[in-house]
């Protein structure tokens, strides 16, 4: 005569299934991703040839050739000690100018400008 055991079922059915649900031993699951890379930060120092108000574009001319910046909403701007409005690099072409600047996707991102403050020049 068979005995029935009541539970026998689901116990059953829970050892066979609990591999499927238990954690890979090997970690992939509890590992957390790798962090992502902070950008680099870089200098550039040369002449500034252009700024285009509309596209926020800065380009700065050196030996090496000419580079174009894309200035940051944050960006700013600096003559000497003293902070310039964005706007004010458009009559500053010419100047002597060092960004310091990032790249995320093929993009030049700079957030600080400094302008060479020449002798005599009006401010």
């Amino acid at each position: 005569m068979a005995r029935r055991l009541p539970g026998a079922v689901p116990l059953l059915a829970a050892i066979l299934l609990a591999p499927t649900f238990a954690a890979p031993q090997d970690g992939s699951a509890s590992a957390s991703p790798p962090p992502a890379a902070a950008p680099s930060r870089h200098t550039s120092t040369g002449t500034m040839a252009g700024y285009d108000v509309d596209t926020r574009q800065l380009t700065v001319s050196s030996a090496s050739g000419s580079t174009a910046f894309h200035l940051a909403p944050d960006a700013r701007v600096w003559l000497g000690t003293r902070r310039l409005p964005v706007a004010q690099l458009k009559t500053r072409v010419g100047a002597q100018v060092t960004v310091s600047w990032s790249e995320a996707g093929g993009v030049r991102t700079t957030h600080t400008v400094r302008l060479a403050d020449v002798p005599g020049r009006t401010r």
